[in-house]
């Protein structure tokens, strides 16, 4: 192959290359893996204007397309770095957020009115609970039953308002619109410790409007955040593949019989590799058998009417 050396000079290249070979996967497997490359490899002429300049699209085409056929194999998208137990953010979680950065950047811009939640909660005080939400460019929120019937929010001061944090502020649609997108800039604006910005940013991506550009440098700043881990391809609860990361933190003391003890938790996000979305969240106290409490995002994104 005249192109070996290209294909493989990206970073983790090594690491791939030392994991050595995996259990060939079934032939129709190949065939679709295959093939999922070879599309976006065909529309290699493509390209996008980016603040004045000609970005070829290729390389974030073939991003998303490898990820998805590299699940779809069986093989694994990202080389997993054991660390032992240094909590750092690996060079493999680095290099699938930034590449996620890639896909998100590529995505097209929302011009709809509203923007449209259908999330599923699971936890051990609630249960299983399904909620559709609506909400406009001001804020205001909108929410649907089951069975289709529109609760409209109500007027005035008492209508509560849609927000995302971002540093000690809380903002709304309009004033994500105003975020810087350079990552220097945008990461000054969260706070300093990893924790509290792998939240924020985390809350970001879960289901807000961020334009395309600022989806992608959100991802960048988890790529630099210390901590982040990557976990590797799963499947989320309701069977959709996706690549995992996740945060391991000191949470607090237990109350109980080992009082004053130290737990921790951790929060896991599955990512969808050909979209950047995140398909779900798990986050559960390391060491008990408490079940996880779960986030799962049926759909996200823009609606041109309520219901």
């Amino acid at each position: 192959m005249t192109e070996h050396g290209d294909l493989l000079d990206f970073p983790g290249a090594d690491e791939l290359i030392a994991a050595g070979g995996v259990a060939p996967p079934a032939p129709e497997v190949v065939a679709s893996a295959r093939e999922a490359v070879a599309s976006a490899a065909r529309r290699d002429t493509v390209v996008v204007p980016l603040r004045g300049h000609v970005v070829p699209r290729r390389r974030r085409l073939l991003v998303a397309a490898a990820a998805v056929a590299a699940i779809a194999a069986g093989a694994v998208a990202y080389p997993v770095l054991d660390l032992g137990d240094e909590p750092a953010a690996t060079a493999s979680a680095a290099q699938f957020l930034n590449d996620m950065a890639e896909v998100a950047a590529d995505t097209p811009t929302a011009r709809t009115p509203y923007w449209k939640v259908r999330l599923e909660t699971v936890n051990q005080d609630d249960g299983r609970r399904s909620a559709t939400t609506f909400f406009d460019r001001a804020g205001r929120i909108w929410s649907v039953d089951a069975d289709g019937t529109v609760h409209r929010p109500p007027a005035g001061k008492d209508s509560k308002l849609k927000k995302w944090p971002v540093g000690q502020k809380w903002l709304t649609w309009p004033a994500l619109d105003q975020l810087p997108t350079g990552q220097k800039a945008l990461t000054a604006l969260f706070p300093k410790d990893a924790e509290n910005r792998f939240d924020q940013v985390t809350i970001l991506l879960e289901d807000s409007p961020a334009s395309p550009a600022l989806r992608a440098t959100l991802f960048r700043i988890l790529a630099d955040t210390p901590g982040v881990r990557l976990v590797g391809d799963v499947k989320d609860s309701k069977g959709r593949p996706g690549v995992a990361v996740e945060m391991t933190r000191k949470a607090g003391f237990s109350t109980g019989p080992e009082k004053g003890v130290a737990f921790r938790t951790t929060d896991r996000y599955v990512v969808a590799p050909d979209t950047g979305l995140l398909l779900e969240a798990t986050h559960k106290i390391r060491g008990q058998d408490l079940a996880a409490d779960r986030y799962t995002w049926l759909e996200v994104g823009p609606a041109a009417r309520v219901g």
